[in-house]
């Protein structure tokens, strides 16, 4: 009787310590799945605001157009007969479709130099986002004529146009840069004082160059005119800069030259930012 207890007693203390077991096993489960749980949260947690915090950053001109007008083209000369068509000019003005342009004393063509600064002009905005139309990208042609350099711009709804030219005169000692600005006609009244203020822009701005402010025409570097087809059809904020007189020796050297190309363009870029920010 005493030795069927004791073996009694032996099962059930085993059947205890399986008990036991059981529930640490059991204890021990639970806890590893809430650590992996606890973990994936974080995970996800890290991940959601990660992509929250993640930005793109916007380049300054994106969403804007900017007409670029290189003054004059390379086969005027060739067709006389076409660049000296009169047009309507606008404020009641006619004159010719083109014109061939300037050139250095030593043979440096205006075509040439208005091509090479739209081109350095054109690189930089688009860079900066911006959508640029051209007037022309080459020196093969002739014209386009007056009237449609300004539609070029009005049908592209452009923020700003510029035309780049250089300037002619054989008077000693006259040189500089000068930035043509509209008089307010029945066509260009509503953005002509959009205009003048980027011309207040460009001239501070083209100061940089090293080119000095025109000592022979304007006024402090601002010219209005009221007989430019250019100015007078545009039906968006436009200016012409005269960046330097070709026929002065000093003002030649400066405008055939890579650096003041890129300089020029680096200028009318300052103040194509500065104006549509």
């Amino acid at each position: 009787m005493r030795f069927r207890l004791t073996i009694m007693s032996l099962a059930l203390g085993v059947l205890l310590l399986a008990a036991c077991g059981s529930a640490s096993s059991t204890s021990i489960s639970k806890s590893d799945e809430s650590s992996t749980t606890e973990s994936s949260t974080t995970t996800t947690l890290a991940t959601t605001t990660s992509s929250t915090t993640t930005t793109t950053a916007k380049l300054p001109l994106t969403g804007k157009v900017v007409a670029i007008d290189a003054g004059h083209n390379g086969g005027n000369a060739a067709h006389s007969a076409d660049i000296n068509q009169l047009v309507d000019a606008g404020n009641g003005v006619t004159k010719a479709c083109d014109t061939s342009g300037t050139a250095s004393n030593d043979g440096y063509p205006e075509y040439e130099f208005t091509l090479s600064v739209a081109k350095d002009l054109q690189a930089l905005l688009q860079a900066q986002g911006a959508t640029v139309v051209m007037v022309r990208t080459d020196s093969a042609g002739w014209g386009p004529c007056i009237t449609q350099r300004a539609k070029i711009g009005n049908d592209a709804h452009a923020d700003i146009a510029i035309s780049i030219h250089g300037d002619s005169n054989d008077a000693a000692g006259t040189r500089g840069f000068h930035v043509l600005v509209p008089q307010t006609t029945n066509v260009n009244a509503a953005v002509a004082p959009a205009s003048n203020r980027f011309g207040t822009l460009l001239r501070d701005s083209f100061l940089t160059t090293g080119m000095p402010v025109s000592n022979y025409l304007g006024t402090n570097g601002i010219m209005p005119r009221g007989d430019l087809g250019g100015l007078n059809l545009s039906t968006v904020p436009k200016v012409f800069i005269e960046c330097g007189n070709m026929r002065n020796a000093t003002d030649a050297s400066m405008m055939r030259s890579d650096a003041f190309q890129q300089s020029a363009a680096e200028a009318i870029d300052t103040a194509v930012v500065q104006f549509l920010s």
